[in-house]
């Protein structure tokens, strides 16, 4: 009795959506502390066995579009790091050359 109520209390905790999708309700004949048939728990159980598979299944899916967000916003931040260092390597040779024009011009001794 308590292992149904404590299915019945993590089925209430699910997401609607989750119990949305799932075309099964689970009866909650056990609450009240008399089981009148077996079939209804089992059914019960049954019923939140397949909206937890769903919540693992919706999960699966969630994580790999995570992780090809993560993929792609690697990629960017190489790309980025590749245009700094070149931008870095222009200024430097940019101020080279400003430092070379700034420099008098050398006086040969004719």
């Amino acid at each position: 009795m308590i292992k149904f109520v404590g299915v019945l209390a993590i089925f209430l905790s699910l997401p609607v959506s989750a119990r949305a999708e799932v075309t099964c309700i689970p009866q909650a004949s056990g609450v009240t502390g008399v089981i009148a048939d077996q079939a209804d728990v089992i059914a019960a159980v049954n019923c939140l066995g397949q909206q937890m598979a769903r919540l693992r299944s919706d999960a699966t899916v969630s994580d790999r579009n995570e992780a090809a967000r993560i993929d792609e916003l690697a990629r960017q931040i190489a790309m980025l790091q590749n245009a700094v260092a070149s931008l870095s390597q222009r200024v430097a040779a940019i101020e080279a050359n400003l430092r070379n024009v700034e420099q008098p011009l050398a006086r040969q001794p004719w």
